[in-house]
């Protein structure tokens, strides 16, 4: 056969004979030719297999030889860089046909440019902290590889069995590779993507490989043969007729059309949703002989087109696709930002499990920094940022044309500003038109930081994503970004995060205060800190983010602010306000035509031979473009799709100039539209990317169009949408500016006369019907379950409200349908799907739209059962989240079966969904029917007095005074439990916080205090000024360093925490008289928050504001309130001002007079239209955190909420008792008042939704949303003190404060009352005798009356109450503790800490009284011997007969060890706090509570199990000296005890009742294990073993409210026999009965 050689210009030919062209991307080398993956090589392979056949010459290389080129491309997997600091991720590159683990991707086979090692790993930020592996497999198919049989599924067992048991160098050691800890992201080539898709599909299948497919994330692609390319068979017929090798399997599955890629194609479409999918494809031909180019694999065979899928163009052949020349390389560059943006979105998302097992199996020395992506991951989940702004980033960098942006290092202010090595701050503003370039500019700028390795971190605000634009979302994503940069902030963070609420629902000036000032601005950092802020004009409040800047001057903080926007009114006047506080400087990106004609010469396609012509057609462009990117963008796209001449110059003739006149040829290219079903579709897309909530993915338009039948939704939108839309890097569907947005916009609004029209409110419209159409599906919830939800699912369930307040809910046939909805099943999926997402803000947006609506519809006159429904609903969701919300979180279903029969029964969620689930659980008792605002109650010892209550970072401070101490108690402001305790050992008149909610203080009469909220610690303790002047107002500034104080005797006082001196002097103001009048002290004073002005109110002088340092009058307030207000009857001075404050930022001032008028007054204006006043009845008063609204008490009883901006009445409560104190929570969601006695939690409804609408911005009825809400009334309570439910039956009784013992039964609630005291004295006890036949009653005076029950002889259903006798208990030792009925109901003990007195039933008189110590007794029957009563004491138990109340054994048992870490000592004030025991079973439980030493301390709780068997007498000492016995116990495993809350009875089969802390009803049955051993009075054998097994830790049935079970009430709550829970709340007995119990 003769020789047959295939002569190119590119490198193949024979290694002894070098070619005579070179061809630049390559170096020759002494190496064979190798394929790498790339198809393109086949002349020089199948040359150089004919060399080996026929010259004899050739040798093959030596064993050194190969060895050496193994090493240079390893088999396997291998590392080839570990991070510096612990990993986020792994990234594997998989090579492709022919190639090798580092050749492939290596320019010039230069190892020097092998750039997952040379670039990728040397980048900053995330990628830096990833692991970089390469897999090697034998795919060569050159002469010598020999007749390989191998397959592509052979390799991809390969690649899994070196994800599960590779290992790989640490340093000197060899170590367990780790995978499937982390994130993986795979890279890969050709025909490595095909391996990698068999391999995912293989794990699928195999539990062994369970976690690693799991930690697979993202997958990109870089041109690989999804549908087969027709050159693998061409290079399979040709190896065959070689004589060299034989046809390979593997090149053979490449072929077109081949059944394993079919395959593969159809295995993974189902799958491929798990992973983010991105897909790369070459665009030019690739080399193949000497004169031929061919495209190796055209573009529609590199996509898969699956949804959600993002593909890419790389302007590279096969070959190249996969080598870049330098880390500028714009291919690079896609690349690596494709990288960055699928690392920010798998980063945190792997379970917690991986960060654990990673902990094990690292060395020790690598410890400290596995604690930072923990931290790292807690940040974030703490500053609830979603996602990574490299997304943004990479979308702008990827339209960045080399050579472009270089202006902005030439400016001068750019310069200085990143140049400056100064400490002071600089902001720099850089201002353009519409769509000038100003994004991109900004990612080269954040490019440009990053070159030069200082500390950046940067913001895009997007106009298509609602969270993006809201300044909260900005500032919070600013702060993780620099929490990864600088350790010291993000400690400061973590502190934060144990201090302060929920950031994602607080506003932004709290945000600012806490993230910014109070966390960063205090660090001692030494070098710039460069924030980049890119469209700052589309956030939602752009003026108030500038103002934010003008607190850099408090900061020595070096930092710097580029804020990049379009140049607005506001922005400049804000601008103009910030300049005497910080350094500015301003530039204007003005028209640069070179960066245009730059931009135009690298994206249009005229070829550079035509260089005059090409000249000529920038030139026609650039005149046109009037400075506009965009312009220029869509002019070039028009350009690029011609093919001669004639056809440009058409295009520039049809090519209007300006933007305005190009959107009118595009709507009318959307008009012209001949197919009308084409017309309908684009005008649809149109319509979703206009009014969607946000940016809709390509998956999740696809399903919002309910078109299956659509072959490319890229191509139809490219086609029918006249250019409008695009779909970026991500895959999103957006509108291609916001001018085209606004130009849309302004002819829906019938501003311009073009043909197009998109109806913005018909538009909500139909959007709204499409999103409760995917909504009520049918097979919704077998969907989700499966894990196959449709597309639209996550955006109609987040925005069909949005949709339906922008659209005609007037229209009936639209109200209709969202009623249909919200009656109906789906509703309570949709609630479900939210509840998983933990996004429950979801619900009470709707609720916020809902509410708007209804009161709307009601100003119509619409159909009163509709509005109905939509408010009804409207005040359900609100309250499902502020009464369920956590449970809810953690259990999803609960909306199906729970929660609706909990909810009131007029509630529309009880009658459309709770009746139904009567029998499983079942709730009576309320007074009410529908919801109330009450959140919780505190009500603290006899004769305390709650004077304050504050919210403090995460807890509640509440201030409760005694007779001659104060206790600052602490409660969690979630289930309001007490925390902890301070004692002030003397009366305290008032109490702060500081602003970060770390340091509470306390002013007494003689010293004030300063606590550590963490540990207890009092960290400062001052004696008061001489003469004790009372303190009208504290804050704390210099950084809450100093305690400023404004006393009553004008005198302004500080002190420093850091230092020993005590009160400093600062200053007394001196007011002059007006007039003959004598000026008096004031009545009250204010100081600002920032420190600097006092304002003073007085009776019979103006009210007077002055700054502090210097000491000069600001304003006096001169004018007569009816001047401000026509409301106001008389005309009425402010000289009479009773109580001020403060606007937390903006220097208003608020107070009210002596006669209840309420105003609001700007000192720095001093003109009449400064003041505005109405008649609110006020005597107290508070403004929110954010200063949006104001709190004012009465008198009577009454709550006022108004808007702080203009007064407007926004929500009135009425309830009983006077107003001592009001105040808001810091996220301003609820309201706390003091009431003397007690305290209230109050959380209105408006509250909730003011909140979350807070955050929404485009919104049609908003200006029309806040208006005077009708009055509410809070039930009057008559606090539940007493309790006890009927021991056979399902009767029970209570006694209140009030002196009230009612009778109650379940499922009928209040049936009778037993007792009314005329004297109101409390009623304290109530026992039932065991056959449920009497009830005694104690009060506070010890009278105790013995009641009869029986069933009305007229009435089946009702009862009779019959009073038998009463006797009175001599109570002046001590009052009555218990009463107890012997078991034959006879007779009646009453105890008292002094005493036990017995009362005969048949005699109806005391017939004994003995002298017993029986202080913190519990006592009960015998459950054996009921001759006998036991009594249980402090690690005592005491045997006493009832014939003659003799005590007749006493037995010791000694203290259980106390919980783990615990120091204090159980017997150190230990009480029994609760006994919980049946009469149908021998054994006891008691709840047994330690208090510490240190008064600020958590007490220790155990809970210890008796057997009442082992307390008998002994009848062989009678008559001798008693003896102590030992008592055997059990204490129950610290991981049980540690869930109980409260016990609450036994049931049957061994059954514990108790309630968690979440306010679960749960139960546990008690293993055999734990019952007390007679035999023995070890405590620790039985705990010991039950610790160590995997025990149950108990079933969870039902939970309660979050307003049930609050902090007293929890002590109360008991259950029946039959497990029905006895719940105080409100004055009132809630039960609820639980199927599941009663077994």
């Amino acid at each position: 056969m003769s020789n047959i050689y295939f002569m190119s210009k590119k490198p193949f030919e024979f290694r002894w004979k070098r070619p005579k062209e070179k061809d630049p991307r390559l170096e020759d080398d002494d190496s064979l030719p190798e394929y790498d993956g790339s198809l393109s090589r086949l002349s020089g392979f199948l040359t150089k297999s004919r060399s080996r056949t026929n010259a004899t010459a050739l040798t093959s290389s030596s064993d050194s030889q190969a060895l050496e080129e193994q090493n240079k491309d390893p088999m396997g997997l291998n590392v080839v860089f570990w991070p510096p600091e612990e990993r986020i991720a792994d990234i594997i590159f998989v090579h492709g046909l022919g190639g090798s683990s580092r050749m492939t991707w290596s320019k010039n086979r230069d190892l020097n440019n092998f750039w997952p090692l040379e670039f990728l790993s040397k980048e900053s930020g995330l990628i830096r902290r990833t692991r970089i592996l390469t897999f090697g497999y034998n795919s060569n198919f050159r002469p010598g590889a020999g007749k390989s049989q191998m397959s592509i599924l052979d390799f991809a067992k390969e690649l899994l069995f070196d994800l599960k048991y590779g290992q790989g160098n640490c340093g000197t050691e060899l170590k367990d590779l780790g995978m499937g800890q982390k994130p993986i992201v795979f890279v890969t080539h050709s025909m490595g993507g095909l391996v990698f898709k068999e391999a995912y599909l293989q794990g699928q299948n195999d539990p062994n490989y369970d976690d690693i497919i799991k930690s697979i994330t993202a997958v990109l692609f870089l041109s690989t043969p999804h549908r087969g390319t027709n050159l693998a068979e061409t290079l399979n017929r040709i190896l065959q007729v070689s004589f060299v090798t034989n046809p390979m399997k593997f090149i053979a599955e490449l072929a077109a059309g081949s059944q394993t890629l079919q395959r593969l194609n159809e295995q993974f479409r189902h799958v491929a949703s798990n992973l983010q999918v991105m897909s790369f494809y070459e665009t030019r031909p690739t080399p193949v002989l000497r004169k031929t180019q061919v495209m190796v694999l055209e573009k529609d065979s590199s996509m898969l087109g699956y949804p959600g899928e993002v593909s890419k163009p790389l302007d590279a052949d096969h070959h190249g696709v996969c080598k870049f020349d330098s880390p500028s390389d714009p291919r690079y560059i896609t690349v690596r930002n494709a990288l960055l943006s699928v690392i920010s979105k798998s980063e945190g998302k792997m379970p917690t499990k991986g960060l654990f097992l990673d902990a094990r199996r690292r060395s020790q020395s690598v410890d400290r920094n596995l604690v930072r992506p923990t931290s790292n991951l807690s940040i974030k989940n703490y500053l609830s940022v979603p996602e990574s702004p490299e997304v943004d980033y990479n979308f702008f960098r990827d339209r960045w044309t080399p050579g472009t942006c270089q202006w902005i290092l030439q400016e001068e202010a750019f310069n200085s500003w990143i140049k400056d090595t100064s400490q002071k701050s600089r902001v720099l503003w850089v201002h353009g038109n519409p769509a000038s370039g100003k994004s991109v500019l900004s990612s080269f700028v954040i490019d440009r930081l990053v070159q030069l390795g200082v500390v950046s971190c940067y913001f895009f605000v997007r106009f298509a994503d609602q969270h993006k634009t809201r300044l909260s979302m900005m500032l919070r994503s600013l702060a993780n970004q620099l929490a990864d940069k600088i350790p010291s902030y993000a400690e400061n963070l973590r502190h934060l995060e144990s201090t302060t609420p929920d950031l994602k629902t607080a506003d932004s000036r709290s945000v600012w205060q806490w993230l910014f000032k109070q966390a960063l601005f205090r660090l001692n950092v030494g070098e710039p800190i460069y924030f980049v802020i890119d469209g700052i004009d589309e956030a939602d409040s752009p003026g108030t983010a500038v103002k934010f800047l003008s607190d850099l001057n408090l900061t020595s903080v070096a930092l710097r602010i580029l804020l990049v926007s379009r140049k607005t009114y506001e922005i400049t006047s804000a601008f103009q306000k910030i300049v005497t506080q910080v350094h500015t400087d301003t530039i204007s990106t003005g028209t640069n035509t070179h960066d245009l004609r730059a931009h135009i010469k690298h994206e249009m396609d005229i070829a550079s031979d035509q260089a005059e012509y090409r000249d000529q057609v920038i030139t026609q462009l650039l005149e046109r473009a009037k400075g506009n990117f965009l312009w220029i963008h869509l002019g070039v796209q028009r350009i690029n799709g011609c093919h001669t001449k004639a056809d440009v110059e058409r295009a520039l003739d049809d090519l209007p100039a300006g933007m305005e006149a190009l959107y009118d040829r595009m709507a009318a290219s959307i008009q012209s539209q001949t197919n009308a079903g084409d017309r309908h579709l684009g005008l649809n897309i149109l319509g979703w990317a206009l009014c969607a909530r946000r940016a809709l993915s390509v998956e999740e338009l696809s399903d919002a169009l309910d078109n299956s039948g659509l072959l490319d939704m890229h191509r139809s939108i490219r086609d029918l949408c006249g250019g409008f839309v695009v779909v970026d890097a991500e895959g999103h569907v957006a509108m291609i500016h916001e001018t085209a947005r606004e130009y849309l916009i302004k002819e829906c609004d019938g501003q311009s006369d073009h043909s197009l029209t998109i109806q913005k409110k018909s538009t909500n419209d139909k959007l709204l019907l499409r999103c409760i159409r995917c909504l009520t599906q049918p097979t919704l919830k077998a969907r989700i379950a499966k894990g196959h939800p449709p597309g639209l699912l996550d955006y109609a369930a987040t925005s069909w409200y949005h949709h339906f307040a922008l659209g005609s809910y007037s229209n009936t046939e639209i109200s209709s349908t969202v009623m249909r909805f919200l009656q109906g099943p789906q509703f309570l999926i949709w609630v479900q799907l939210a509840a998983r997402k933990k996004e429950l803000r979801t619900l009470v947006l709707a609720s916020s739209y809902l509410a708007d609506i209804g009161q709307n519809l009601r100003k119509l006159q619409a159909d009163t059962q509709t509005v109905d429904i939509f408010e009804g609903v409207a005040t359900d969701l609100v309250k499902i989240v502020g009464k369920f919300g956590q449970n809810l979180t953690r259990n999803p279903d609960s909306i199906f079966r729970l929660i609706p029969p909990l909810c009131p029964k007029d509630s529309i969620i009880y009658k459309q969904f709770g009746r139904r689930e009567e029998r499983a659980l079942s709730v009576s008792g309320s007074m009410t029917n529908s919801w109330d605002d009450c959140l919780a109650r505190f009500s603290f010892d006899s004769g305390a007095q709650v004077s304050v209550i504050i919210h403090v970072g995460n807890t509640i401070a509440v201030l409760a005074n005694g007779k001659r101490s104060s206790q600052i108690i602490i409660h969690d402001a979630v289930t309001f439990e007490e925390q902890k305790r301070f004692t002030h050992p003397e009366r305290v008149i008032s109490i702060e916080a500081n602003k970060l909610g770390s340091l509470v203080l306390s002013y007494g009469y003689l010293t004030t205090r300063v606590w550590d909220l963490a540990t207890g610690d009092c960290v400062k303790i001052v004696k008061n000024p001489q003469k004790r002047p009372r303190p009208h107002t504290i804050v704390f500034v210099d950084e809450d360093e100093t305690i400023l104080v404004g006393h009553e005797d004008m005198c302004l006082r500080s002190f420093s925490l850091s230092s020993t001196n005590d009160w400093e002097l600062r200053g007394k103001i001196e007011e002059e008289a007006t007039g003959v009048t004598m000026i008096n002290l004031p009545m009250c004073s204010a100081i600002s928050p920032d420190g600097t002005m006092i304002a003073f109110g007085y009776r019979g002088h103006p009210l007077t504001v002055w700054e502090i340092e210097p000491q000069m009058l600001v304003g006096q307030c001169k004018m007569t309130l009816d001047a401000a207000d026509m409301t106001i009857q008389t005309s009425t001075w402010l000289n009479e001002v009773f109580g001020l404050a403060w606007h937390p930022f903006n220097g208003e001032l608020y107070g009210f007079t002596q006669v209840g008028t309420l105003f609001k007054w700007e000192p720095l204006y001093r003109d009449e239209a400064s003041l505005k006043a109405l008649h609110a009845g006020a005597n107290r008063l508070a403004v929110s955190g954010d200063g949006s609204l104001l709190v004012t008490g009465d008198g009577p009883g009454s709550l006022k909420i108004f808007k702080s901006s203009d007064l407007t009445l926004l929500y009135h409560l009425s309830s009983q008792d006077p107003v001592l104190y009001v105040s808001f929570s810091m996220d301003s969601r609820r309201i706390y008042d003091s009431r003397g006695a007690y305290g209230n939690v109050w959380e209105p409804n408006i509250l909730a939704r003011l909140a979350e609408k807070s955050h929404e911005r485009d919104m049609e009825s908003e200006g029309a949303m806040l208006s005077t809400q009708a009055e509410h009334r809070a039930f009057t309570v008559d606090k539940v003190i007493a309790l006890a439910g009927q021991p056979v039956g399902s009767l029970y009784c209570y006694g209140t404060e009030d002196g009230v013992a009612v009778l109650g039964e379940v499922g009928k609630g209040k049936v009778g009352e037993i007792e009314r005291l005329s004297s109101f004295m409390s009623i304290e006890q109530l026992a039932w005798s065991e056959d449920g036949l009497h009830v005694a009653v104690s009060d506070l005076n010890g009278r105790v009356s013995i009641k009869k029950i029986s069933r009305s002889s007229h009435d089946r259903e009702a009862w009779e109450i019959k009073h038998e006798f009463q006797v009175v208990i001599p109570t002046h030792e001590s009052q009555i503790c218990q009463l107890l009925f012997d078991p034959s109901g006879g007779q009646l003990l009453a105890t008292t800490d002094a005493a036990l007195h017995k009362i005969d039933l048949g005699s109806r008189s005391l017939v004994q009284s003995v002298q017993y110590d029986g202080s913190g007794a519990k006592w009960m029957s015998h459950s054996t011997l009921p001759e006998y009563l036991i009594a249980f004491k402090n690690f005592s138990a005491h045997l006493v007969r009832w014939k003659d109340l003799t005590e007749v054994e006493s037995y010791n048992y000694r203290s259980p060890e106390t919980t783990e870490g615990s120091t204090v000592r159980i017997e150190n004030g230990t009480t029994i706090k609760k006994m919980v025991y049946s009469m149908d079973w021998q054994y006891v439980l008691l709840k047994m509570v330690s208090f510490p030493i240190s008064a600020s301390g958590k007490p220790d709780t155990q809970y210890m199990l008796f057997d009442i068997s082992d307390l008998r007498p002994d009848p062989m000492a009678q008559g001798t000296e008693a003896v102590w016995k030992e008592l055997a116990y059990s204490v129950l495993p610290s991981r049980m005890a540690s869930r109980i809350r409260e016990p609450l009875g036994f049931l049957s089969q061994r059954r514990l009742l108790f309630l968690d802390a979440a306010r679960w009803i749960c139960t546990w049955r008690l293993p055999y294990e734990i019952l007390p051993d007679r035999s023995t009075t070890t405590t620790g054998k039985e705990s010991q073993v039950l610790e160590n097994e995997a025990i149950s830790v108990g079933e969870e049935h039902y939970f309660l409210p979050n307003d049930w079970a609050t902090a007293d009430e929890a002590k109360l709550c008991s259950a029946m026999p039959d497990g029905t829970l006895l719940c105080p709340r409100n004055g009132n007995v809630m039960t609820v009965q639980c199927a599941k119990l009663r077994i």
